[in-house]
């Protein structure tokens, strides 16, 4: 398990983000607190607190392994929406029910093995080996990519585009998708809108095929969303003529 630096680190961090943040003209605002808890299991008022620089004590940082534990068996429920009985999760991992007892009232610690194949079972990889500071940054680091993007998308003066970023390690990928999407689509509509003459028929413009490729790649909300920038900066760049 990783060794923590202590909250002066994790505070540390934190206002490193909140001044890029601000610098790019956000808020923490934009930020989900609830997905941010659901993904590291640390309140949404200890967060609260570290950003505005005030005390907090280890355990609100680095909650004890049997507090941990308890916060996935109350968050990460069955499909039908009940909590995992002892003897399920015992089952999963492979020890004994007493085990899972044990280790929630604090009179064991698990080694690494068993914390790693719990933290798979509730589907949370990470959740038990990485330390406050490293979940805090890697669950934030997708709201400072969008951040990022919109600012220099706001550069190009394309205006319209929402963020309310998901903090998980999967919509990390999926803001890369877009991001590389958004720049595609900016690029070729400022193109298109220079160049008013239609192509001939059975002769289409190769740059609007691969276009129309992206966006079939893209799930149909981002598609959503990536066709309002295409119709703001279709809608600049004919202003610019």
């Amino acid at each position: 398990m990783e060794n923590t630096t202590g909250v002066e680190d994790v505070a540390a961090a934190l206002a490193s983000i909140k001044a890029e943040l601000e610098e790019l003209g956000h808020t923490i605002e934009v930020i989900n607190f609830d997905r941010l808890t659901h993904e590291t299991g640390i309140a949404e008022a200890t967060v609260r607190k570290l950003f505005a620089g005030d005390s907090v004590v280890p355990d609100e940082v680095d909650p004890p392994f049997k507090d941990r534990l308890r916060f996935l068996l109350d968050t990460r429920l069955k499909e039908n929406g009940r909590k995992h009985t002892f003897q399920e999760v015992a089952d999963a991992v492979g020890v004994a029910k007493s085990t899972i007892t044990n280790l929630l009232n604090g009179s064991r610690n698990p080694g690494f093995d068993v914390s790693k194949d719990l933290a798979e079972f509730f589907n949370a990889p990470g959740f038990f080996t990485l330390g406050p500071r490293t979940a805090l940054l890697t669950a934030l680091e997708p709201v400072l990519e969008q951040a990022r993007l919109i600012a220099e998308l706001k550069g190009r003066r394309v205006e319209r585009v929402a963020l309310r970023g998901s903090v998980s390690a999967g919509s990390d990928q999926l803001s890369r998708q877009l991001q590389a999407a958004i720049h595609q689509v900016v690029e070729t509509a400022q193109r298109a809108s220079q160049e008013p003459t239609a192509a001939p028929a059975g002769d289409e413009d190769p740059e609007l095929s691969e276009l129309a490729a992206t966006m079939r790649l893209l799930p149909a909300k981002h598609r959503r969303s990536v066709m309002g920038i295409l119709r703001s900066a279709v809608g600049l760049a004919k202003h610019d003529d």
